[in-house]
């Protein structure tokens, strides 16, 4: 079974799930043995072959609306297989269905899903002072944060590195002028460049000069927060 934008469909059976070992790639070089120039990396094809059952062929016309409204989407929707329940990809619809066999009271389907990089589902760290942790994964992967204050605080810090990096355009550093109170509650998105207190944009308390966002790396990584944080990811593989 599958979970595309939080839904699944009870009338729809897997048959098959062709999966990539990953994305293609397409390389340019000046000399294929020692100077590769540019990696381009395509979209992953995800075509999913489905059995699907109905009472007519009428009622078989009424299931087709229903899956165009629960496949067509402008923007890409969580897709998730629960024979892989620790994975996740983001996904659209490329092209449309195609259908096999069509009886009185079944048919088999191919749906085309179309995505980028798989990722694992959310987790989470917590942060009191100083952390290190192992961060798996393929390539380096967006991040967020909330944190709830517990006293009064004037200003906020946040830096993450790999090991023996200390140069800023080297580390993640955040530093955030204000002035919080106990119950404030600050929350990061690395992937909008967003800060928000209480629900509220506060994008521009962040010192520029002194500030640094970078994507949280695999491997091996150092944490420091001058407030407890909660620290939340989705590993990123190929």
């Amino acid at each position: 079974m599958l979970l595309f934008n939080g839904i699944s469909k009870k009338y729809l059976l897997i048959k098959s799930v062709q999966s990539p070992f990953f994305a293609p790639l397409k390389r340019s070089y000046e000399d294929i043995d020692h100077r590769l120039l540019r990696t381009e990396r395509g979209p992953r094809v995800l075509p999913v072959t489905v059995h699907m059952e109905y009472d007519n062929l009428s009622h078989f016309e009424r299931l087709k609306e229903d899956v165009a409204w629960w496949l067509v989407h402008d923007k890409p929707k969580k897709l998730e297989f629960y024979n892989d329940p620790d994975r996740l990809y983001w996904a659209v619809v490329d092209s449309s269905v195609e259908y096999g066999d069509i009886l009185p009271t079944a048919a088999t389907a191919t749906i085309p899903f179309l995505c980028g990089y798989k990722y694992s589902h959310e987790r989470k760290l917590t942060i009191n002072d100083k952390l290190t942790s192992n961060i798996d994964g393929h390539k380096s992967t967006p991040w967020k944060t909330k944190t709830t204050f517990s006293e009064k605080q004037t200003g906020y810090e946040l830096q993450f590195n790999s090991p023996g990096k200390s140069d800023l355009r080297d580390i993640n550093k955040i530093k955030l002028n204000y002035e919080f109170v106990a119950g404030d509650v600050l929350e990061i998105d690395y992937s909008k460049r967003k800060v928000t207190v209480n629900g509220v944009d506060r994008s521009n308390i962040l010192s520029i000069l002194q500030s640094n966002y970078m994507e949280l790396p695999i491997g091996e990584v150092q944490f420091s927060v001058s407030h407890k944080t909660e620290f939340y990811y989705n590993e990123r593989y190929y």
